[in-house]
């Protein structure tokens, strides 16, 4: 009897000594009853990113932009969390935690809080939930949706060309996604960009395209790409395309007809169609269908005749749609 009042003395001892130890570690102490098993305290999402080197820069911007609450709370978020590569792509000063850190104006403070909002959606949502479609962010509306594609290939990308690196980083308020590029909300329109781009005091691109699009018979395809309710894809040759298709004439010997033809096979009129979304096969735009074609790790746009035309330049994102730079004019005949 005393040798067994003995060993469970020991016992107890040393079930009070792992308690205390784990209890030292910050660990879930054991309860009375010694049923339970000790157990990390979840983090939230802020103590994630601190705890993640890679993540330095988000950490400033979310206190500079005083987002440290939000990120902290109880409400179930989903965030896509930029690495600091990702942030070295921005101009200064987003583009480090010092020049972020040292950011004193507040146009620019408010800037980077409606950036981080843009990466921040409702819910707990991992990333196998993830579906191909429109998401609506914290950012300020209305351009503040996020658009995800699930390609065939596997992975999960944002707005075409933001990759998930890491997915399903769990928190206590929520889950973490971590991506290869910083998410921005798009400012202008589709006819706005190309507007810009056409007026660029270097390297002009689009100033044939420009040109068309402002000629009577394009007023269609115009008032798609200028309306700020629409949510449309347009393939936008360069000025070099253009001439490759014109040779010694000029656009204005163009007829109405055939230029309304040439440009509504351009626009996809059924939404967003990011390059991440695009397969092998036909897809049907304001003129007819064009052929998709695997081309290296893009793809090429060929209408009925002539020279497929390769994406140069893709997913630009525009508050009604998206627009993809190619090199070549896509032929209705």
């Amino acid at each position: 009897m005393k040798a067994s009042a003995n060993l469970f003395s020991r016992m107890v001892s040393r079930a009070l000594t792992v308690c205390a130890l784990v209890a030292g570690l910050g660990l879930t102490a054991c309860n009375d009853d010694d049923e339970s098993v000790a157990q990390p305290t979840q983090q939230n999402i802020v103590q994630l990113a601190q705890g993640n080197a890679n993540l330095s820069t988000l950490v400033a911007a979310v206190q500079k932009a005083d987002l440290v609450t939000t990120l902290s709370g109880t409400t179930q978020l989903t965030v896509f969390a930029p690495t600091n590569d990702a942030f070295s792509q921005l101009p200064a000063p987003f583009n480090n935690a010092q020049n972020i850190t040292a950011i004193t104006n507040t146009a620019d403070i408010a800037t980077l809080r409606n950036i981080l909002l843009y990466h921040v959606t409702a819910g707990d949502v991992k990333a196998a939930d993830l579906r191909a479609q429109a998401y609506t962010t914290q950012a300020a509306a209305p351009n503040n949706n996020i658009y995800v594609s699930k390609p065939a290939a596997g992975g999960v990308f944002i707005n075409g060309n933001t990759r998930v690196t890491t997915a399903d980083v769990d928190a206590s308020n929520g889950v973490v996604h971590v991506i290869d590029r910083v998410l921005m909300p798009p400012s202008q329109s589709i006819a706005q960009i190309v507007t810009a781009r056409a007026s660029a005091s270097t390297n002009p691109e689009f100033t044939l395209l420009l040109q068309a699009l402002q000629r009577p018979a394009a007023a269609p395809i115009l008032t798609a790409a200028a309306s700020q309710t629409g949510n449309v894809t347009v393939f936008a040759p360069t000025d070099a395309a253009f001439r490759a298709l014109l040779g010694n004439a000029q656009l204005s010997s163009v007829s109405d007809a055939d230029l309304t033809a040439i440009l509504s096979r351009h626009v996809i009129g059924t939404g967003r169609v990011f390059s991440t979304d695009l397969a092998p096969g036909t897809v049907a735009t304001l003129g007819g269908n064009v052929t998709i074609a695997a081309a290296g790790t893009g793809f090429t746009v060929r209408g009925a005749s002539g020279t497929a035309a390769n994406i140069t330049a893709a997913n630009i994102l525009a508050t009604n749609g998206v627009v993809h730079v190619i090199d070549q004019v896509i032929r209705p005949n």
